[in-house]
């Protein structure tokens, strides 16, 4: 079994599904867009692509993480799912 951590700039949250920690991390750059709309939509739509596509699932599953950056009013912001595995 996995949980996952999921952070949005210095936000860390811990997440029980893959899919609770794309909910969080739309709901991270949902917020992020409200602060910056121009600066931060092109991220935006790359991070929904990597998700709609598999890109997410097959990092986090390959790797053990996925990560993206997010420039909101000229900061970089970083985005990461990190996968933790629990041992029964």
């Amino acid at each position: 079994m996995s949980s996952y951590t999921v952070t949005v700039g210095e936000k860390s949250v811990k997440a029980r599904s893959i899919q609770e920690a794309q909910r969080i991390v739309m709901e991270g750059i949902t917020e992020l867009l409200a602060l910056d709309p121009e600066g931060a939509a092109q991220g935006a739509l790359m991070a929904n692509k990597a998700f709609s596509v598999g890109t997410v699932d097959h990092a986090v599953d390959t790797h053990g993480s996925w990560q993206t950056v997010i420039t909101v009013q000229g900061e970089q912001v970083k985005i990461s799912i990190t996968k933790r595995r629990w041992w029964p």
